[in-house]
């Protein structure tokens, strides 16, 4: 077979892991993105993406693009991948995938003129990893043609909140089972998605891409000779940050794909799913007798038809209530009609627009060095829990607002407070006054966790002044 001569050596994975994915609000937020998230089976949906692409595509030639407020998060979760880290390739701002794409096509042909790479977004679901694999197999073909490739999914019902892909009819070569595309079109309206639906020529635009660097190269001259002239421009990091701001966002699919005349789709059945909103996981989670899925404390009378998650711990109790979707975290509900799923975003702009919070962070805040959890705040005092994974340090810092008062909860904390350096232990405290350089590290293999009590006029997060910092904040 032909795919068979293609060596894997030359076949890159650029996995897209920037998104905000604000439909799965309130669970995802600014910071903790729905691509970080466990939503379906034990892994993120980012670590579920590269372990379907495992002894396909070698690890050294898996790439992640995201930008810098992920790269500690990444970093964690990708280290059992055993990827390099010079793999995470960080943008300076969010540009949408056009831009992404064009970047890592120039950056890949300069290390592999002959290279050949899968574009992956990072939040999708797939049910059968076999079969994915020999789809992407397939689609190499093609692909080492000279076609820009994309992996259409069958229908199964009308969709509005997909874009579709109209062929025009399967190659001579069946045996390479790949289609020429006529047209990639918008989300439709119900109507048009009902007929899109019913016809054989009608498929989802996956967001999946197989392609040769170079010829993608060449349809963004084309097609996009401004942003291809700015790309050009970028030789190296410093060229990267002077060159990116003035670059703008466009999506490969309006930029690229709805006018190439030089693409082919190669159909899949590999039990997909986009995973866009919260409605979406209806397909993949298991239900009840009366088609509820139900991942929440929680007791249902007379329902049918509902979705209850929770991460707020309470318990949740509905009567007669049908087609919703409940989601809670501890400070934020969501309560919606199936319907509305895709409106959620609706409420994540306005949150914005309010400068509201709960659009950017939980209670709980991962950093690069653990998590911390906001248990009370009140008139001058803030109460936190405070989680040190083990071996890690925060940074060597002051503040000039506040003190704070650090209680061991558990393990042993290896403490900086001015010019003492000492080990504190469980049921064991310090001060920390206002002005006196401090840091707070973990030696040890076991977790840390400590309450924090601080006091003072300002208890903002700014409130910090770093001397030295192991992650270069």
């Amino acid at each position: 077979m032909q795919s068979k001569k293609i060596s894997k050596n030359k076949v890159y994975a650029l996995i897209l892991a920037g998104g905000v994915g604000s439909r799965f609000w309130p669970f995802s937020r600014e910071l903790e993105p729905k691509q970080f998230m466990q939503l379906v089976g034990k892994e993120s949906l980012l670590q579920d993406t590269i372990r379907r692409i495992q002894g396909f595509i070698k690890p050294e030639n898996v790439y992640i693009m995201t930008n810098k407020t992920y790269l500690y998060e990444i970093k964690k979760q990708v280290d059992k991948f055993r990827l390099p880290e010079e793999n995470i390739i960080l943008e300076p701002a969010g540009k949408n995938t056009a831009p992404a794409i064009g970047y890592f096509s120039g950056f890949i042909l300069k290390k592999d003129k002959d290279a050949l790479f899968v574009t992956l977004p990072s939040d999708h679901y797939i049910k059968d990893k076999r079969k994915f694999r020999k789809t992407i197999d397939k689609a190499l073909v093609p692909a080492q043609k000279g076609f820009l490739v994309t992996v259409g999914i069958k229908p199964r019902k009308p969709s509005t909140g997909y874009g579709y892909i109209k062929v025009k009819g399967k190659t001579k070569k069946t045996k390479l089972n790949y289609f020429l595309v006529e047209k990639f079109l918008e989300k439709p309206n119900i109507k048009k998605a009902t007929k899109y639906a019913a016809g054989k020529d009608y498929f989802w635009n996956s967001g999946m891409f197989i392609w040769r660097a170079d010829v993608f190269l060449r349809e963004l001259r084309k097609y996009q000779p401004a942003l291809d002239t700015r790309l050009s421009a970028i030789h190296s990091k410093e060229d990267l940050q002077r060159v990116w701001p003035g670059i703008s966002p466009i999506s490969v699919d309006y930029g690229i794909m709805e006018h190439s005349k030089n693409i082919a789709l190669v159909p899949a059945d590999f039990g997909w799913t986009d995973l866009g909103s919260w409605d979406a996981l209806e397909e993949v989670l298991p239900k009840d007798k009366q088609k509820n899925i139900i991942q929440a404390d929680s007791l249902n009378y007379n329902c049918e038809g509902i979705s209850v998650y929770s991460r707020s711990g309470r318990l949740i109790c509905t009567l007669g209530l049908n087609d919703l979707i409940i989601a809670d975290t501890p400070d934020a509900l969501l309560v919606c009609h199936k319907d509305k799923a895709q409106d959620v975003k609706q409420v994540v702009d306005s949150l914005k627009k309010f400068k509201r919070k709960e659009h950017i962070v939980h209670t709980t805040e991962k950093r690069p060095w653990g998590s911390y959890t906001v248990l009370q705040v009140g008139e001058g005092f803030k109460i936190k829990i405070v989680e040190i994974e083990p071996k890690k340090r925060l940074s060597l810092q002051r503040h000039t607002r506040r003190a704070e008062h650090w209680v061991i909860v558990c393990g042993t904390a290896k403490i900086t407070c001015g010019d003492s350096v000492k080990l504190v232990h469980s049921n064991e405290s310090i001060y920390i006054p206002k002005f006196t350089r401090h840091r707070l590290e973990n030696p040890t293999e076991a977790p840390l966790k400590i309450v924090e009590v601080q006091t003072g006029e300002y208890l903002g997060e700014d409130d910090i002044e770093r001397f030295e910092d192991d992650f270069v904040r």
